[in-house]
């Protein structure tokens, strides 16, 4: 229910912030961003199936891989911005 809601936060924003872009004159290229919308659709059914999946399969080692991972990026993120 949270990644639902997230969407429709996410969704309503960018409505306020497209709505303002034509209020001051900015060239949309609508036709583009109409393209999008079935992409975002289409990523929030794929990471709604993927979260169930996700879920389902609670083993030690997937969470031991996934913080591995998340410390590897935070390493690697650390590293390039004091660099």
């Amino acid at each position: 229910r949270l990644r639902d809601t997230l969407f429709a936060l996410w969704f309503i924003l960018v409505t306020i912030k497209m709505a303002a872009f034509v209020w001051a004159g900015v060239d949309l290229q609508l036709i583009h961003h109409l393209w999008l919308l079935p992409c975002a659709a289409v990523g929030h059914v794929i990471g709604l199936r993927v979260h169930d999946r996700l879920l389902q399969a609670e083993t030690p080692i997937f969470f031991r891989v996934v913080g591995s991972v998340l410390l590897a990026i935070s390493v690697v993120g650390l590293f390039s911005a004091f660099r």
